[in-house]
């Protein structure tokens, strides 16, 4: 199971339980603790898209 860190409230959090949402037309995760976007389908598709939240392996 993959499980991610969100870096703005730092619960750890399965992929599974982020929340997807639509903002201006973009698709997006959110946590949903804090409910900040973690991340975006435009982040996503960049060519070097940034690093939003650690990965616990």
């Amino acid at each position: 199971m993959n499980r991610i860190v969100c870096p703005f409230c730092h619960i750890p959090l399965a992929t599974q339980e982020l929340e997807v949402a639509t903002i201006d037309q973009c698709t997006c995760l959110v946590c949903p603790e804090c409910e900040n976007v973690l991340v975006s389908k435009a982040a996503a598709t960049d060519e070097h898209p940034k690093q939003l939240a650690d990965v616990d392996a």
